[in-house]
């Protein structure tokens, strides 16, 4: 079996990157770049062309699809890495995305709830609580993207990250949100040679 697929079955996704859309967090899960390191290698190609929507189309990766290729441009410029033609390219960038719900996360927004359940005697509990213990007990729709790194000869699998958030707002691409949450799952790629 291939180890690009092998790498995509290692690593089953929780949710889609309509995803990365407004979060306030996320969980990074980064493999060992073991690989890429030992490869030298410095330029890279995309994978697969940019999704290009229709007229009709309300799928929000397609929105999210220019958002997070420039996001993930912008971060292996600053590493030292080029971006080349496929046909040129060392190592291939792809990412795959899904959507998914976690239950009983709280957002780090919340001021007035904890997570902690307690009981005051003689104390009535302020309507603000209660509401938010209704809008915060249910399942929370996440995001994840996961970024893998293909050798383009072998189409070896040279490192890959994981990054799961929250979704606030999925009726929108927050643009800034996508750029910050990709920073943070690149941020243990090294530099390049």
């Amino acid at each position: 079996m291939n180890k690009t697929i092998r790498g995509y079955l290692l690593f089953p996704l929780l949710g889609v990157l309509s995803s990365l859309v407004a979060c306030s967090g996320a969980e990074v899960l980064p493999g060992p770049t073991d690989l890429l390191v030992a490869t030298g290698y410095s330029q890279y190609g995309w994978r697969s062309e940019p999704l290009s929507p229709t007229a009709y189309s309300k799928d929000k990766l397609y929105q999210a699809d220019p958002a997070i290729r420039s996001a993930i441009e912008e971060r292996m410029k600053e590493l030292g890495y080029s971006l080349v033609s496929k046909a040129e390219a060392e190592f291939l960038i792809d990412y795959v995305a899904a959507a998914g719900v976690n239950e009983g996360l709280l957002e780090s927004t919340s001021s007035n709830v904890t997570p902690y359940p307690t009981a005051t005697i003689g104390r009535q509990i302020d309507g603000a609580s209660v509401d938010n213990a209704y809008a915060l007990g249910g399942a929370k729709q996440t995001g994840n993207l996961m970024i893998v790194f293909l050798d383009n000869a072998t189409t070896d699998l040279l490192w890959q990250v994981r990054v799961s958030s929250l979704i606030q707002d999925a009726n929108k691409v927050d643009e800034g949100a996508v750029r910050k949450t990709i920073r943070q799952g690149l941020s243990t790629l090294p530099e390049a040679p």
